[in-house]
């Protein structure tokens, strides 16, 4: 009988480390971040920041939301998420960052790059999940948030959704989620 326990204890034990480390395991290595690039518009122009981490969605999503701000006449910056430790956010008027949902949170580099801002007016996160229904606590904060699954046929649909939040946050800065 005793035995019997000692095996039911070792089982138990085994789920609550194998789902505690499941669940940990995407934080402590998360998607590889896009490369930087910048596309410079007029002087004095709107300059929008875009933070991603790599994955065909994200690259995609990335690519056309580059391309519209760019021909709308604004400059662009796209940096991986792991370089907003280093971003001056005064230096953007719109921060869209992209990333994954991780164990039913943000990805720890977004989260981080949060509890730094005084200020979220200015910030959009999009964030990929399974089912595309996620949306991170907002915990008084005013940033935007936008949720997708990582489906090529819905990349054009976020694409209008995050720019009519830039557009919205340029006009008039204020939260809108989906």
């Amino acid at each position: 009988m005793r035995r019997q326990w000692k095996g039911v204890l070792l089982l138990v034990w085994c789920a609550v480390c194998l789902t505690l480390f499941g669940c940990a395991v995407p934080q402590l290595l998360p998607q590889k971040d896009l490369p930087p690039s910048e596309r410079i518009g007029p002087t004095g122009g709107r300059v929008v920041l875009v933070a991603s981490r790599s994955s065909e969605f994200k690259r995609t999503l990335v690519e056309k939301l580059v391309e519209a701000v760019v021909s709308s006449g604004m400059a662009q910056k796209t940096v991986g998420v792991g370089d907003l430790k280093e971003i001056d956010p005064s230096g953007y008027d719109v921060i869209v960052v992209i990333s994954t949902c991780l164990a039913w949170g943000l990805d720890r580099d977004v989260q981080t790059f949060l509890n730094r801002q005084e200020k979220h007016a200015n910030i959009i996160l999009v964030t990929t999940s399974g089912d595309g229904g996620w949306l991170p606590d907002r915990n008084g904060r005013d940033f935007d948030a936008v949720s997708s699954a990582s489906k090529m046929n819905s990349v054009d649909a976020v694409v209008r959704d995050v720019l009519t939040r830039i557009a919205a946050r340029l006009h008039n800065p204020g939260p809108i989620s989906r």
